[in-house]
């Protein structure tokens, strides 16, 4: 998380961070004290949460989701599209929570309930229950009881996802929601600019709670549907955007995807749009295209060209084998990016989306075509292009209208729009999703496309709009979606009691069976 400590030194007036040991027995910095106080430790905390979600967090997300994929006169991302990971692949995942933000937040909840600063002590709870749900949605079992405590556990054990660390994370949240009265307090010390995500709003971080804890639920939904139907009728989610936006245009102050793709690789040829949302948005001539991704370069500047015209994607994992069956880049379209994009914990269509999943899985058709509604609105309106226009797209007789035929159809509807209202916000998030629910589907047809050739749209026989597809070249079968991280070697080589490695296409818990 170096890279973004300017933002720390902005609000606290120095570059200290932890004051924690970890288990990867990273040396010690005698440059940084190790004492800090929470106003210090908090901004650090929300910084390092945001780095790796923000950056490889939402790489592997997009291009999993088919929302972008490789250019295919780059090699950046290709074992990225085409799922040939190791276990040395994207391990700043797993060392940069352990290392940096789990650390921070331990101390923030010890020193708050010393000062009895109950608003900082919820925000701590809530933080460290969204990073730990992440890594074990990464990686299922993962370091959890011992995970924090150096001394006495030097070689931390991996806990199991469902019995031990689920379990774990939801007492987090009930504890924090449990200590709502406290944290509202006038006698606590001020947030505030502390607080990177909610400027120091404790109302809006106990809503926040609830959001989490319903996802949280909702992946094992037999279990715990009594519950999820409680949490619905008490209410209070945070129905908003949660996310950082405090970006800037200038060396490593920008959105962490950002900074990586375009900035340091000083290049915007490695990322483009993927045929499987491209052909889905120009198919219904969705406006949100136009935020998303960039003109073709041929296209010209008339506004009065189709979508069709104007934008152009490749093929998934796409990486031709000679320079005469490439795609020209010219006539394909960048994926947008911007040094102000927010990175989101949930955005608004995620919450209410997953708000009428539950519905939908309660049986109550009325509310879950009201959340849905709501959150297809929320997805447009993200963008101020397609601000406002969602009405006629989920009207009936509309494209996206809610099919509340039965309760496998209103699922199929919700999620679907959910795994477009991913493009470009917390991507990652839709992948846990799409391996949780199998939607979007596989397909059995190999390609979206008859042809690579710009400007042909016709589609494969037998390919559905909104299913996902093979990579062009992939290590796993055909047809199979990766389901996991790999465990990674800053804990399999130094960690006797880290777990064998699972294949990255072995289903966690919460998952539905491999091949769907």
């Amino acid at each position: 998380m170096k890279k973004y400590l300017y933002i720390v030194a902005l609000l606290v007036g120095t570059f200290s961070l932890s004051s924690c040991e970890n288990f990867l027995d990273i040396n010690d910095n005698p440059n940084f004290p190790t004492s800090v106080k929470i106003e210090a430790l908090l901004p650090s905390a929300c910084v390092s949460t945001i780095d790796q979600l923000g950056w490889n967090g939402c790489t592997i997300g997009t291009m999993w989701l088919q929302h972008t994929t490789q250019g295919n006169t780059t090699n950046q991302y290709n074992t990225l599209v085409n799922y040939s990971l190791s276990v040395s692949s994207f391990n700043a995942l797993f060392s940069n929570a352990y290392a940096n933000t789990l650390p921070d937040l331990v101390e923030i909840i010890k020193q708050s309930e010393a000062r009895k600063a109950w608003n900082y002590w919820l925000v701590g709870k809530v933080l460290m229950a969204y990073n730990f749900q992440m890594l074990t949605d990464l990686y299922e079992d993962i370091p959890f009881t011992e995970a924090l405590d150096i001394k006495k556990y030097p070689y931390p054990k991996y806990d199991d996802s469902k019995t031990v660390v689920y379990p774990g994370i939801l007492a987090m949240i009930n504890e924090a929601l449990a200590k709502e009265k406290e944290a509202l307090d006038d006698k606590n010390p001020t947030l505030g600019k502390y607080d990177m995500f909610m400027g120091g709003d404790i109302k809006q971080w106990i809503a926040f709670a609830k959001n989490l804890k319903l996802k949280i639920l909702m992946r094992d939904y037999n279990a715990n549907s009594a519950t999820i139907g409680t949490l619905l009728a008490a209410g209070g989610f945070y129905e908003a955007d949660f996310a950082m936006t405090v970006f800037e245009d200038a060396a490593n102050k920008g959105n962490p995807f950002f900074e990586y793709n375009i900035r340091q690789l000083n290049s915007q040829d490695n990322i483009r749009a993927c045929h499987t949302l491209c052909e889905y948005l120009l198919a219904y001539d969705d406006p949100r295209i136009v935020s998303l991704y960039e003109r073709t370069a041929y296209s010209g500047s008339s506004d009065l060209l189709p979508y069709s015209s104007m934008y152009e994607g490749i093929a998934c994992g796409a990486r031709p084998s000679s320079s005469t069956s490439a795609v020209p880049l010219s006539k394909t379209s960048r994926y947008k990016q911007a040094y102000s994009d927010p990175v989101y914990l949930m955005n608004k269509a995620e919450i209410l989306l997953l708000e009428a999943e539950a519905y939908a899985r309660l049986g109550n058709k009325a509310m879950a075509r009201t959340k849905y509604e709501a959150g297809v609105t929320a997805a447009f309106d993200r963008w101020k292009p397609s601000a406002g226009k969602a009405t006629s797209f989920i009207a009936v007789g509309g494209p996206y209208a809610f099919n509340d035929t039965s309760v496998d159809t209103m699922l199929k509807s919700i999620l679907t729009q959910k795994w477009v209202s991913y493009a470009g916000a917390n991507s990652l998030d839709g992948v846990f999703d799409r391996n949780r629910t199998g939607i979007p589907a596989i397909s059995t047809a190999l390609t979206v496309r008859v042809s690579n050739t710009p400007g042909d749209h016709r589609l494969t026989p037998g390919y559905e709009l909104g299913t996902l597809v093979a990579p062009a070249t992939t290590v796993l079968a055909t047809n199979v979606f990766p389901r996991r991280m790999l465990v990674p070697t800053a804990s399999s080589q130094y960690n006797p009691n880290a777990p064998e490695t699972k294949s990255l296409d072995e289903p966690m818990w919460w998952q539905v069976a491999k091949n769907k």
